[in-house]
């Protein structure tokens, strides 16, 4: 194919990528005024949140190669300063959440800058460690914390639909951040490194330093749905947020839908958070054991058919872009 064939195509996706995520974003924007009620607007908020996340884990696991087993690091980090900031009368929302996203993102400078020359299962372990130190030191700082109960983040006069455009305008941002992630020398430096490390290091790539900032953006946008999972449900829990099944659940979706597609963590938070919320709602304290099971049977069923992923299924309306 010519160079300019090359360019054209891309151009053409790139249009293509706008008029999907605009229609996308244009239903999901009018969905609260067609009566969708106070439930619909929750599975909206969660399918939101989480596609968020997964497309959050996305640039640093999908594109770049770096397998964070520990992201709920980030998210309840930041989830735990807002509700502090709260409880403790420090400062409002807005503020803590902002304060959050600070810590989040100095988390992943230090994991970043302290594992930017590991690979592979040792960066991996080293994500989980810092979720399980952070799950530890939030389940005995009792008088900080709130310890095992947690904290309760208090906002009265928030009405759901508030929450319901924040959780869109964030979806929609990360969506747009990724098309600018994957068409930037940035963006294109990660992928190489994703392939072949050394491969890149020897072209001239810093991949240390590309990895680390590819960090920082993953975890401003986990930290960002950490505040909004903190204000939104209102209470903060070390053995949720800081879970290793939130750091499965978030991979899960990227995997499902199609790690290092725009697409995809979108695609994985539809078919798996929509059937959970409604087993959550139906089968109440029964869900818990139920909702491992069904995660393995759709990540088992989708490798089986579609080992790229869901959004494979759209190829033939937007083809993948090709590395």
């Amino acid at each position: 194919m010519a160079y300019a064939d090359i360019i054209s195509s891309g151009r053409k996706r790139t249009r293509d990528l706008i008029l999907v995520m605009g229609g996308i974003g244009c239903i999901l924007l009018a969905l609260p005024s067609l009566g969708i009620g106070a439930w619909g607007t929750h599975i909206g908020i969660m399918v939101m949140l989480y596609a968020t996340l997964a497309a959050a884990w996305n640039l640093l696991g999908g594109y770049t190669g770096q397998f964070s087993v520990g992201h709920s690091a980030f998210f309840g980090a930041a989830g735990y300063t807002m509700g502090i900031f709260l409880a403790k009368g420090i400062s409002g929302p807005w503020e803590g959440a902002l304060a959050g996203l600070f810590v989040s993102m100095g988390l992943a400078l230090l994991v970043g800058l302290a594992t930017m020359r590991l690979r592979g299962i040792f960066f991996s372990l080293t994500t989980f460690a810092l979720a399980e130190i952070l799950r530890k030191l939030a389940l005995f700082h009792d008088g900080l914390t709130g310890g095992p109960l947690g904290l309760t983040v208090t906002l009265p006069g928030v009405p759901k639909t508030t929450y319901y455009y924040i959780a869109l305008a964030l979806m929609l941002a990360i969506f747009a951040v990724g098309m600018l992630f994957e068409r930037s020398r940035f963006g294109m430096s990660c992928l190489a490194i994703r392939e072949n490390d050394d491969a890149a290091m020897s072209s001239g790539i810093n991949t240390g330093m590309q990895k680390v900032k590819a960090a920082l953006l993953s975890a401003l946008f986990t930290g960002a749905g950490g505040a909004l999972y903190a204000a939104y449900v209102g209470v903060i829990e070390p053995d949720v947020v800081f879970s290793f099944n939130m750091s499965i659940k978030i991979i899960i979706l990227a995997v499902i839908g199609g790690t290092g597609t725009l697409l995809g963590p979108l695609l994985g938070a539809v078919v798996v958070v929509i059937p959970e919320e409604i087993i959550r709602g139906s089968l109440g304290g029964m869900y818990a054991g139920i909702s491992g099971m069904a995660y393995g049977l759709i990540l088992i069923v989708v490798i089986l058919l579609k080992p790229r992923g869901l959004r494979e299924l759209f190829d033939f309306v937007l083809p993948q872009k090709k590395d």
